[in-house]
């Protein structure tokens, strides 16, 4: 099995995590967004990170890579079984990849990509006002929702991932998380992060994002 990406795509991350919580082997191949190998439109169409690659199937779309994981390998699940509990996990992860991730990741963005890659500076306006009139709602409702202790459906799952992908990346880029004000979400993020599997994730994606820094 192949997994196509860069670790420090909040998607990426996820799907690379979902395959550690699973004890799933995998030659991880670095592709950069916006600059795609050849052949790689046979396997991501849109040119999206990450894509997987195992045997014949070739697919795109990180919840979609998710999904196939968990009825592929289901013996370690990172979904609840009740079908209640499922679809709420599957709308943590929808929030966490759409509005969640486009408030926090453009931290990482701008005070990270941008310089390593000579886009030039920071859009520092663009980070103020996320702050001020984006960010407090998206960390409000996710404070709402976590529970004090453990996980959202019992054992680490998608879900967790999903909601804890996007601050890694926002703090990455230097992104603050009051503790004061979102003391369930500044807890549970490090619950996530001390999870054995999520550990071997990121400090699989710490060299690419000291080199990013230099």
């Amino acid at each position: 099995m192949k997994i196509y990406g860069a670790n420090l795509s909040p998607f990426v991350r996820k799907v690379l995590s979902v395959c550690a919580i699973k004890g799933l082997e995998y030659e991880h191949v670095i592709v950069m967004p916006g600059s795609v190998p050849e052949g790689y439109l046979q396997i991501s169409p849109l040119g999206k990170i990450p894509a997987l690659e195992d045997g014949d199937l070739k697919i795109s779309d990180s919840s979609v890579i998710c999904e196939y994981l968990e009825e592929r390998y289901p013996d370690i699940a990172v979904l609840p079984g009740d079908p209640a509990q499922r679809a709420r996990s599957r709308w943590f992860e929808e929030y966490g990849d759409s509005r969640f991730v486009e408030a926090l990741a453009p931290y990482f963005v701008e005070n990270v990509v941008k310089p390593a890659m000579g886009g030039g500076a920071p859009d520092i306006e663009k980070l103020e006002q996320l702050a001020k009139d984006v960010i407090p709602m998206r960390l409000a409702y996710v404070e709402e929702q976590l529970p004090a202790e453990g996980f959202l459906f019992g054992n680490i799952g998608i879900a967790d991932i999903a909601l804890c992908s996007p601050l890694i990346s926002g703090m990455y880029g230097g992104m603050a998380l009051n503790a004061d004000l979102y003391p369930k979400t500044a807890a549970f993020l490090e619950r996530v992060k001390s999870h054995p599997a999520m550990v071997s994730v990121l400090a699989a994606e710490a060299p690419m994002l000291e080199a990013m820094r230099r």
